[in-house]
């Protein structure tokens, strides 16, 4: 007779699977509670999981074991990379330009899918990474991070390594925030982003990362939807797809230059002079304003103030970070990768 399927709430990964979604044992216990992480894992399982010539995501042919069906997602993960446009990067037109480095660098679009932000989610986003912030700069990133409809893009590894996963590959692509920190190989420094606060792109570090941030970006209809359209693995269609929904927004969102200079002439005649010699000095390098302070010189909130011209300044009047521990989960690397597959 055959078993049961296992309970939907019982289908976490064993320790083999995990293996091959994070070398962090840290990431794994946590994400083993996670209710983004298992509720797109249990899809995922289902629909990249399912026996080839089946009907992903239904009972057309009856599922796959649970365990089988854990593998199959995990090995159809491992050549995947996620890459979102934050808001900023498609008011700044770095969309088309990423495109084309995906494509340079070997990766071809397999999925792709409108996502917007709000408070909740660009923190559950980051839960591991905004702890370092102050609470200004984590006012302003409720701002900049939800003016927009943006893009999420699933991406395949067509030079893949072994050793490595195509979001691991894609993540050591992207660079540091800091521009000290990256090279001229380096994704952000392609995009040539003003500072460390506005840098156009986000990419998921691991596999298992990338799960659960399509279970914070997507419902369960809209992941389903996203994952079946990776197992069909039609980039020459998801590529035009992708293409048409950058033009969709870019005509939908007005640009920005982010230039800080041009950005304050512009404000100019919205402020006080007074109020205008604050900003300057601050963003020379004098005192840091706060954002309440800042609200009062220039109102994000008036119609005739650019949010870009806002936000620009802002990034560098504002205390950015506060002291704390550094990533609560630190990002791999494809070192590590390879270091833990040869053990």
């Amino acid at each position: 007779m055959a078993s049961a399927p296992a309970p939907r709430d019982s289908r976490t990964p064993d320790a083999e699977v995990w293996r091959s979604l994070t070398v962090s044992p840290t990431k794994s216990e946590l994400f083993t509670e996670d209710l983004y992480f298992r509720e797109c894992w249990s899809d995922a399982v289902d629909v990249l999981g399912a026996p080839h010539g089946a009907a992903a995501g239904t009972a057309d042919g009856g599922p796959a074991p649970w365990a089988d069906g854990a593998r199959a997602a995990a090995d159809a993960l491992a050549p995947l990379g996620l890459l979102s446009f934050k808001c900023d990067g498609m008011a700044a037109r770095r969309a088309e330009r990423t495109l084309r480095y995906l494509a340079d660098q070997g990766f071809s679009v397999l999925a792709s899918a409108p996502i917007r932000h709000n408070r909740h989610s660009m923190r559950e986003l980051w839960r591991y990474n905004w702890h370092v912030y102050t609470t200004d700069r984590l006012a302003l990133m409720t701002l900049m991070h939800s003016v927009t409809d943006s893009l999420l893009l699933i991406v395949r590894d067509e030079r893949p390594e072994p050793a490595v996963p195509g979001s691991v590959r894609l993540a050591d692509l992207k660079g540091s925030a800091d521009p000290e920190a990256r090279g001229p190989e380096h994704l952000r420094t392609v995009l040539d982003p003003p500072n460390k606060i506005i840098n156009f792109v986000h990419v998921a570090d691991e596999p298992a990362d990338l799960v659960r941030e399509i279970g914070i970006f997507l419902d369960r209809p809209r992941r389903r939807a996203l994952l079946a359209e990776v197992r069909k693995a039609d980039a020459r269609a998801a590529t035009r797809r992708a293409a048409a929904e950058v033009a969709r927004l870019q005509d939908r969102i007005p640009a920005s230059d982010f230039d800080l200079e041009a950005a304050l002439k512009r404000i100019e005649p919205l402020t006080t002079p007074d109020a205008l010699g604050r900003l300057h000095h601050a963003a020379s390098g004098g005192t840091r304003l706060s954002w309440d302070e800042l609200g009062t010189l220039l109102d994000p909130a008036d119609p005739a103030v650019d949010v870009w011209d806002f936000v620009r300044i802002a990034t560098e009047v504002l205390d950015a970070d506060r002291p704390a521990s550094a990533d609560l989960l630190p990002p791999s690397s494809a070192t590590e990768w390879r270091t833990a597959t040869a053990r």
